[in-house]
């Protein structure tokens, strides 16, 4: 589910402002303010629920990824190498440097605006004006995932007309202007975030950071720009001003984040998150990996298509093995995941190293490929038991309803989805409602004030994530009554709170859930489970 539950709470909130009011990703403004993404959820909400909204979505977003990097790669590489670019675009490690990944599992705005971004791409040699629009599409999607592409198109084409740079230029100024002009979020380049606003960014969102990114994630962005590098060397003078464009606004991306994010502070530039040019660096780097590999043995004698294609294909299987030992309890990618890639790898192996004479094994592995299909299918649908029953369009249960009646405050310890997608109900506080901290200020003082109020009772959602720890961790632990009674009166506004094992000393009201809670973590790069079927209820009220 991940970044999921964003979209889909934004939804339901359009479809009913009030019950959402006072939660607090929405209580000072959400991201959901920039984007349309939401609008293809409603019509879709109000006849099937909120799970066959998502797997309707889920499955569309996914289907249009997949032809965009078809498209992408046909424009780029040609029909030759195209199988095996989009092969590596897929079966290598999705997550490019600052921890997102394209092409993702999961439903967000990001998977459309990135279909829609390759889809304009691969329209930008020949048809620059629809790409344009593809990509202001994209924008309206996510703007920032498009934004990467929309600077690669634009330097593309000024590269071959030198008009483009005054285009440019002109767009910059307006977009000055409008700062001046005092339009949202524009009038952003205007302001400076102030030190304690900056020092809740540091901890709950440092991908945004570049000097809190990881050594490994600063070694992966210089890796991928080598090899960038290297293709801009390798595969030809036809595929240079593509590449040059793509390497500017990668590298360029990654110099504006520091420079106007980690030394100037403004608030525009932490905002728009230009280090996300990653993503399209690695993209690209992907779909020309092929061609550096073939253009690299045809210097020997070798036969350079064959032994090229089986190195790329090569890179791919040793990626997903190494992804597989790195991530072992991932839902996402397990065994079966890598046999899989495997067998469709075997396959492309067998048509590539036979000739016409063995026609019939050629076309028994075809067969083979297309049995692939259905044992990919079965096990698409990752969604764990806890998922299906928070997605279910059935009411919420009545025992709960009754315990935590509507219109009163709740915090639920790493049961954000409960609250917001079964019981359609506003949450006081939880890490992940801190993902805006860098968009609203308002939102940042109130995360970092309620997360110092829950901090002692050490509930699940500081273990969730490394980015999730308190930005005061001296507090000593107090899981029992004491810290739950401190906890009320330092927030007289939560009426309720359920957590996923009883304190000591208070005697709570129990929900035995029809389904086991599971609640995946990733803590310390390390992916772990917290499992329970019983739910204890405090009331704050009984405290005070």
């Amino acid at each position: 589910m991940f970044d999921a539950r964003f979209y889909m709470v934004e939804a339901l909130r359009a479809l009913d402002p009030g019950r959402f009011a006072d939660d607090l990703y929405f209580k000072f403004g959400s991201q959901g303010n920039f984007s349309l993404f939401t609008k293809l959820y409603l019509p879709l909400l109000r006849l099937f629920g909120v799970g066959a909204t998502a797997l309707i979505l889920t499955i569309a977003g996914q289907l249009l990824w997949l032809f965009g990097v078809f498209r992408l790669a046909r424009t780029l590489v040609g029909g030759q190498s195209m199988w095996l670019s989009v092969a590596m675009v897929v079966g290598m490690l999705n997550v490019y440097p600052g921890g997102f990944g394209y092409g993702e599992s999961f439903l967000t705005a990001r998977l459309f605006a990135e279909a829609m971004a390759m889809l304009g791409l691969s329209w930008l040699p020949s048809r620059p004006f629809w790409a344009i629009a593809l990509l202001g599409l994209s924008a309206a999607f996510h703007p920032l995932m498009a934004l990467p592409a929309m600077a690669l198109a634009f330097v593309y084409l000024a590269l071959g007309r030198p008009l483009w740079w005054a285009v440019i230029g002109a767009g910059a100024g307006l977009f000055a202007v409008l700062g001046l002009a005092g339009v949202a979020p524009f009038f952003n380049l205007f302001r400076t975030i102030d030190p304690q606003w900056f020092a809740i960014i540091k901890v709950r969102c440092p991908q945004c950071l570049l000097s809190e990114w990881p050594a490994d994630g600063i070694q992966q962005a210089l890796v991928l720009a080598a090899w960038t590098g290297v293709a801009l060397v390798m595969v030809g003078p036809a595929h240079r001003r593509f590449l040059i464009a793509t390497l500017l606004v990668g590298v360029g991306g990654l110099a504006c984040t520091f420079l106007g994010g980690d030394l100037a502070h403004n608030v525009l530039v932490v905002q728009i998150q230009s280090w996300r040019s990653m993503w399209l660096l690695q993209l690209v780097s992907r779909i020309y990996t092929p061609l550096i590999f073939i253009a690299v043995i045809a210097r020997t004698s070798f036969d350079s298509p064959r032994v090229g294609s089986m190195l790329a294909m090569g890179m791919v299987l040793v990626s997903s093995a190494t992804r597989l030992a790195r991530y072992p309890n991932s839902a996402d990618f397990t065994f079966v995941s890598v046999a899989i890639m495997a067998a469709a790898l075997a396959v492309m192996a067998i048509h590539l190293l036979m000739g016409p004479q063995h026609r019939r094994i050629a076309l028994l592995s075809a067969l083979a490929g297309l049995a692939l299909i259905p044992l990919t299918l079965s096990h698409w649908d990752r969604r764990s038991p806890w998922i299906r029953y928070v997605e279910s369009p059935d009411p919420p249960p009545k025992e709960l309803t009754t315990l935590l009646p509507e219109g009163k405050s709740v915090y639920w310890e790493s049961g954000l989805e409960m609250l917001w997608l079964r019981m359609r109900h506003a949450s006081y506080f939880s890490c992940d409602q801190g993902t805006g901290v860098m968009f609203y200020r308002k939102t940042a003082m109130a995360y970092k004030s309620r997360s110092e109020s829950f901090w002692p009772l050490r509930t699940g959602d500081f273990t969730q994530l490394d980015t999730c720890a308190s930005l005061d961790p001296s507090p000593r632990p107090e899981r029992n009554r004491t810290g739950l009674q401190r906890l009320c009166i330092r927030e007289p506004g939560l009426d309720y709170v359920v957590l996923t094992a009883p304190l000591d000393g208070a005697t709570p009201k129990i929900w035995n859930a029809p389904v086991h809670f599971q609640d995946v973590q990733s803590s310390t790069g390390n992916y772990f489970a917290r499992m329970a079927d019983r739910f204890y209820i405090y009331t704050c009220a009984d405290l005070r």
